[in-house]
């Protein structure tokens, strides 16, 4: 570390100089401008920081969200690095500038990550520097900040670039010690955006089809580890999600995205103006979104054709950058790939694009120019024409200011909280994860009921997903105002401790059986697997971690 820091420390500064200059629309002002996605992460965050409160930091459900139903978004959309924002605003921080702080850290992780794999393939400061400012300053990074309010994608692109240098250097480079970056990186990718996830397993396995002849078995058994070391640090995350995905069906996979209306026509890959408006192809040009990745990744790239030694990896880099640049468009007959629904808008594999070409981008100007101070001055161009793009967000009026709080929000301070939906959509958003079936939340109170719907004179108090009520008479049955995941279990609290039969009704609720007048309780509890994969991805961080200080299992040293 100290070494890195005496090496490029100044690098460090003035990509942090960068960071400021690129998310200076949030630090000029105390307010946070509410887009596509941007009301979904702040109640993340901010149901996040009450589920701490109560104790639970890997929460499974949101008790809260949704006029009190809940909804289970942490268990399909990892909240692992929303912990720290979670704490900050726990600590008097306001959720806007909670906000703010996770987006600005980010940007800053994907400026140093760029900045380290650009290093890695060329050993160039300036050329480093240059991919790096191209990378942040990319047209499709500033949508995504600004206009998108794409949280989960942002993070996901801070850790991109790791996961490139790490499949560089395990197999063109043969340093299998980069498992551990690989798993890491991986990691991070996973607990970060799912869907981003899946295109960047696409790319490393294109890179290993690609240098099929340089894997060696050293190379194959670092991939295999890094693999599985990743696989086994997020196994708390995605094979409970697998299991809440089989449990019953959620609007998720009813998902009906029109892959060829969000391809993109051959106008939007030239297209340099920040638009504040929607992604699509049948829309007028100055209400479509930005969704290209700049003209500086588009044509720089193409420089490299130009340079007669070419370093290893750079050419994939640029053809590879360029298929995933090309393969949005709209001559692609989108409307038939429907097993690629997953990523909902053919433009995400710009995410891919971007990050691909910002080294050959960087490195072609320099090749054909052999001057230092030519990256410099791109450098400076970049930043100039970021600046450019960011104007329009410093004129956006529709948000938070710093000093209101969510519930506010809730209350209706800035817009109808449910807003055409039938749940409560700033929180939810598409509502991807209410099981088919919920009922209509605007109409639907939060009395518990008996299976006829009729309202029970039943009084409840409410600690986080625990609710406690006393029945005076049984029914057959009773519903619960709580949306059901698998994990909800009613049990008499009387005479000793018993479970009561819980389930789902046909409006997706939980419900259940009395048996009994008496004291009953309702909780959500991890399933066993989850309980399971809790423990074995705290042993796979805690075998890294020794790993790292320097234990030498034997194991790890005999011969295979």
């Amino acid at each position: 570390m100290k070494n890195t820091v005496k090496k490029h420390g100044i690098i460090l500064v003035i990509l942090l100089f960068l960071t400021v200059m690129l998310t200076y629309p949030y630090l000029a002002r105390d307010f946070l401008a509410m887009e596509h996605d941007t009301f979904f992460h702040v109640s993340r965050i901010e149901n996040l920081s009450l589920s701490i409160r109560n104790g639970d930091f890997f929460p499974a459900v949101y008790p809260y969200e949704n006029n009190g139903f809940g909804y289970a978004s942490p268990s399909f959309y990892s909240d692992f690095f929303l912990i720290i924002p979670a704490l900050l605003h726990i600590a008097g921080l306001s959720v806007v500038s909670c906000y703010k702080f996770t987006v600005f850290v980010f940007t800053y992780i994907s400026l140093a990550a760029m900045y380290d794999l650009a290093y890695h393939m060329t050993k160039g400061k300036e050329i480093s520097l240059l991919a790096a400012t191209a990378y942040a300053f990319s047209n499709y990074h500033i949508t995504d900040i600004f206009v998108r309010g794409a949280l989960g994608e942002v993070m996901a692109i801070a850790f991109l670039p790791e996961v490139i240098l790490a499949m560089y250097l395990i197999i063109l480079k043969k340093e299998e010690k980069q498992w551990v970056r690989l798993a890491l990186s991986l990691a991070a990718m996973i607990l970060s955006h799912n869907i981003t996830f899946l295109l960047t397993a696409i790319v490393c396995v294109v890179f290993f089809l690609v240098y099929l002849k340089e894997i060696t078995k050293e190379t194959f058994l670092a991939l295999c580890k890094g693999a599985g070391m990743a696989f086994a640090l997020t196994m708390f995350f995605t094979l409970p999600m697998i299991e809440q995905l089989k449990a019953q069906e959620l609007w998720v996979s009813r998902s009906s995205s029109n892959l060829a209306s969000y391809a993109m026509d051959p106008w939007q890959y030239f297209a340099n103006k920040t638009v504040f408006g929607l992604a699509g192809n049948n829309r007028e040009h100055d209400s479509t979104m930005l969704e290209n990745i700049g003209y500086f990744l588009t044509f720089a790239p193409l420089l490299v054709f130009a340079v007669k030694e070419k370093k290893k990896g750079i050419l994939f880099l640029t053809l590879t950058g360029y298929a995933f640049m090309a393969l949005p468009s709209s001559f692609i007959p989108w409307k038939y790939l429907t097993v690629l629904k997953f990523m909902q808008f053919p433009w995400r594999l710009n995410t891919i694009a971007m990050c691909l070409l910002s080294v050959p981008a960087a490195y072609g100007v320099s090749e054909l120019t052999k001057n230092r101070t030519v990256p410099l001055a791109v450098i400076l161009i970049l930043a100039a024409e970021g600046i450019y793009h960011l104007q329009p967000a410093l004129a956006r009026n529709f948000g938070m200011p710093g000093d209101m709080s969510w519930q506010e929000v809730l209350d209706g301070a800035v817009v109808d909280p449910y807003y055409s939906a039938f749940y409560v959509r700033v929180e939810l958003a598409g509502a991807d994860y209410l099981p088919v079936g919920s009922p209509d939340f605007r109409e639907r109170n939060t009395k518990i009921k008996n299976g006829a719907g009729m309202d029970l004179d039943i009084e409840y108090t409410r600690r986080g997903n625990v609710l406690n009520f006393t029945l005076e008479e049984t029914e057959e049955e009773i519903v619960l105002p709580l949306t059901w995941y698998k994990g909800y279990q009613v049990y008499r609290m009387e005479n000793g401790v018993r479970m009561v039969r819980t389930y789902a009704n046909e409006q997706r609720l939980v419900t259940f059986q009395p048996t009994e007048p008496g004291r009953y309780m309702c909780m959500y509890n991890d399933t066993a697997l989850r309980r399971m994969c809790k423990w074995l991805s705290t042993l796979a961080a805690t075998f890294l971690f020794l790993l790292h200080a320097g234990w030498k299992p034997r194991f790890l040293s005999k011969p295979l």
